[in-house]
């Protein structure tokens, strides 16, 4: 890569931008904001939690250690049934479990019954079907108490078929399932799932991992993650996902990922999160966020080498992928953010491939030269892949993607940001491409880019066939701040477009070849800031620092208010 802020310089960069109004100095291109801004380069990114394809990523933050003590089950208010070491609740109430059980734990209950099973430090291990098994209740809760450390082992064999009478995770629910508490519980899955409730599944407060062969955290209906800390492991699939898109009691299209608070890892082999509607980043009420890691493929440190999954994205939704709070970071084999668009769903309509990013702090690093291959142990250049992937984008839109605010940053990318229609209105966006920087694909209608405000840094090779920002249809600028660079030739450069690219507001540097038309106030400067090295400008007042790791073939300034050096 040719850009690349460290962490601690972006951070520094978006404190003072956002902090100051430079964003909205430069999205107006008005009056002087009286504050400088300085974005640091240098030869890589730094993050202790950060692997490499040769260096892939483990979790060790949360534990649970196992007990050898007699196990008991207590209830004050409800009824159940034990035949040997299987023990059946069939009636609301809450069951206390201590202790250590090699046997299951079902709930049979009625369909107006709420059932709370209290985790008071237990061992269940089952190896005949799921060692938690909730067959019918109105709602099930399972509490961690504070202080405790429990274990829930699924010790079958890997599914290879279809049996009905399983249950597809080590818990595993045919209901509304909530798993809460301020203690810790550790899950292992041998069969299949993880955790696996066809209907809703919430975590809130809990310390939760979860290591599956299959996919660590399923929800059929929708996920909500509103606090805790939750480690998703998936040693053959997907981290977390949904499944259902038929509609519920409201209307709405069941399928969504929620996450509104607490701090969410997923180690993957296949993709770290897949909606099968939409997923959701947001600040909670009273205002807590989430903090959310994924590493997909050989990233993760627990992929198998016999992994044989056909996708690695880091988040992929059928419908709306949405962050406005919070922060991301993801190390993937294939598109970090991706949305599909023409899904239909059960409850009628079809997705519409749209990611919304409006807040919080996005980033990322997908590993993605064409041809690329991922999903085994070993790492770039120096292992056996099971699938092949090619060109891998760090965010990819089958119809609209629009960056209205947020710190969004991306390493490196085939393409960094991809889409049919990509609106920049706000928020500092960085981005690397080994392929184009920013492109705007045919699709659902007449591709654009479109930007009105923000900040747009783009950075491609000097040579190759490659361009920094790049639309099969048209450009349009009228306001905000874009720096983009790229070769300096009419088959490859800084900045094309099969129709125009139109400057009325903001201002525009490119680096390299770009054939520019200008309207309203925009002026052209003359520059010099396409060398190697660092450079400051100044625009409307604002200094802006960079650092070229190549040299580009020319500058060119296109700007509504003044520039200089």
């Amino acid at each position: 890569m040719l850009l690349k802020y460290t962490r601690k310089s972006i951070k520094k960069a978006a404190a003072l931008l956002l902090a100051g109004s430079l964003i909205l100095a430069l999205a107006a291109c008005g009056s002087d904001p009286g504050e400088s801004m300085q974005a640091t380069q240098n030869g890589g990114s730094t993050n202790t939690q950060t692997g490499t394809a040769a260096d892939p990523v483990t979790d060790d933050s949360i534990h649970a250690s196992e007990t050898m003590a007699a196990f008991s089950l207590t209830t004050e208010d409800g009824t159940f049934m034990q035949s040997g070491s299987v023990y059946k609740i069939t009636a609301a109430g809450t069951y206390v479990l201590s202790d250590a059980l090699e046997g299951q734990i079902v709930v049979d209950a009625g369909d107006d019954d709420e059932v709370i099973l209290e985790l008071n430090g237990v061992t269940v291990t089952y190896s005949q079907d799921s060692p938690v098994k909730i067959l019918n209740a109105d709602k099930v809760e399972i509490s961690a108490k504070s202080g405790t450390e429990n274990v829930i082992k699924d010790t079958r064999s890997a599914k290879t078929a279809d049996q009905g009478s399983q249950g597809e995770g080590a818990i595993y629910a045919k209901t509304d399932l909530k798993l809460k508490g301020t203690g810790t519980l550790v899950v292992t899955a041998g069969y299949n799932n993880g955790i696996h409730t066809t209907k809703d599944l919430t975590i809130q407060k809990l310390s939760l991992k979860v290591t599956a062969v299959n996919t660590a955290i399923k929800g059929g209906d929708s996920v909500t993650v509103k606090s805790g800390a939750v480690a998703a492991i998936s040693t053959n699939g997907d981290g977390i996902r949904t499944e259902n898109t038929d509609a519920d009691k409201k209307g709405n299209v069941r399928g969504d990922i929620t996450f509104s608070g607490g701090a969410v890892s997923v180690y993957a082999a296949g993709d770290g999160i897949q909606a099968a509607h939409s997923f959701t980043m947001e600040a909670d009420s009273e205002g807590n966020v989430p903090t959310v890691l994924i590493y997909t493929g050989s990233y993760s440190g627990y992929t198998a080498s016999s992994a044989s999954t056909s996708s690695y994205k880091g988040v992929k939704v059928q419908d709306e992928l949405n962050i406005s709070a919070g922060s991301i970071e993801i190390h993937s084999y294939d598109d970090g953010l991706h949305a599909d668009y023409g899904t239909a769903f059960e409850a009628g309509g079809k997705g519409q491939g749209t990611i919304n990013i409006s807040g919080g702090t996005v980033s990322m690093t997908v590993y993605s030269p064409a041809n690329k291959t991922a999903g085994g142990k070993g790492g770039r250049g120096g292992w056996s892949g099971q699938q092949a992937v090619t060109g891998a984008d760090g965010i990819h839109a089958d119809y609209k993607l629009n960056i209205s605010g947020g710190t969004v940053t991306i390493d490196s990318a085939y393409e960094g940001l991809e889409a049919n229609v990509i609106t920049v209105s706000g928020g500092i966006t960085t981005v690397g491409g080994n392929d184009d920087g920013v492109n705007a694909c045919k699709g659902q209608e007449t591709p654009q880019i479109i930007v009105t405000g923000g900040v747009l840094d783009v950075t491609v090779s000097p040579n190759g066939d490659t361009d920094g920002i790049d639309s099969n249809g048209n450009y349009t600028q009228s306001g905000g701040f874009v720096i983009t660079r790229g070769p300096n030739s009419e088959m490859a450069g800084a900045i094309d477009a099969d129709g125009s690219v139109s400057v009325t507001g903001g201002t525009l540097i490119v680096l390299g070849y770009g054939r520019v038309q200008t309207g309203g106030s925009v002026k052209s400067y003359s520059l010099s800031l396409h060398g190697a090295g660092s450079h400051t400008v100044k625009i409307d007042g604002v200094s802006y620092t960079f650092t070229n790791a190549s040299a580009y073939g020319k500058t060119s300034c296109y700007s509504s208010v003044s520039v200089s050096e």
